[in-house]
């Protein structure tokens, strides 16, 4: 990832000349032993749109209320994604509100503390027909796409899930995201904004609190509820990605 930083950076703060943008992709080809492109970038994650003389995150060019959001929960056996893993994972696509797609699996794994499967109600006997965690991640990716990857407290979800492609092999994740935390923060008046409260809050009822399915359309209802309440200077998806961290301002 810290090898993309630079031109990440460039590009959030906007439309990036193109002979800059080409310039920067020059910078990472001796870290690759294949060229980096627009489609390359795509298949890690990070989507651009190009011009004749501008190159630009398509978050810049795309109406928040039009982007496909692939909301993600995961259940896994511990903190540490190098040390545990991802035992189940769940995700649903939104545009305009509605689910257009959807991705679910267990991953197999040989252990799963006590205390995990007294959450989750998932037992190592669940798992032992799973797909593994390479075949699972490397599905997910392609499921995932360049869409914006939205969670719930989505630093734990982005993070265990790129760490864990790199852990296999692959290069981590370098989608836009979108936590729906702090978007709830901003935009539905309620005394907490943790998922468990929020399902209760808002009535949703899509099966049983810490399943990844399930828990990831919860919080694709509650950035459904929070989509009633953007201001109207909102407009880009990239702004709504500013605005759910405070860093937007009334335009």
């Amino acid at each position: 990832m810290i090898i993309f930083d630079p031109l990440i950076s460039k590009l959030e703060s906007g439309p990036l000349p193109k002979p800059e943008f080409e310039h920067c992709l020059c910078r990472l080809k001796g870290h690759f032993d294949y060229e980096i492109d627009s489609k390359r970038l795509k298949s890690f994650g990070l989507g651009v749109v190009e011009d004749d003389d501008k190159v630009c995150l398509k978050t810049y060019k795309n109406s928040y209320k039009d982007e496909i959001y692939c909301v993600v929960d995961i259940e896994t056996n511990g903190n540490s994604p190098v040390k545990n893993q991802i035992i189940e994972i769940g995700a649903v696509k939104m545009k305009n509100g509605e689910m257009i797609d959807r991705f679910e699996s267990y991953i197999y794994a040989d252990y799963i503390p006590s205390s995990i499967s007294r959450l989750t109600n998932i037992e190592v006997s669940d798992l032992k027909d799973a797909p593994s965690l390479k075949e699972t991640l490397i599905k997910f990716r392609e499921f995932l796409g360049d869409c914006v990857f939205v969670a719930h407290n989505v630093s734990f979800d982005y993070s265990f899930i790129s760490t864990s492609l790199e852990v296999i092999g692959e290069k981590k994740l370098l989608n836009r995201r979108l936590c729906t935390v702090n978007l709830s923060r901003k935009a539905i008046k309620a005394q907490k904004h943790g998922l468990g409260f929020l399902r209760e809050y808002l009535n949703i009822d899509v099966g049983d609190h810490h399943r990844a399915y399930s828990d990831a359309m919860s919080a694709a209802m509650v950035l459904k509820e929070c989509f009633k309440n953007i201001p109207d200077y909102v407009e880009c998806t990239e702004d709504l990605i500013r605005y759910s961290n405070g860093q937007l301002k009334k335009k």
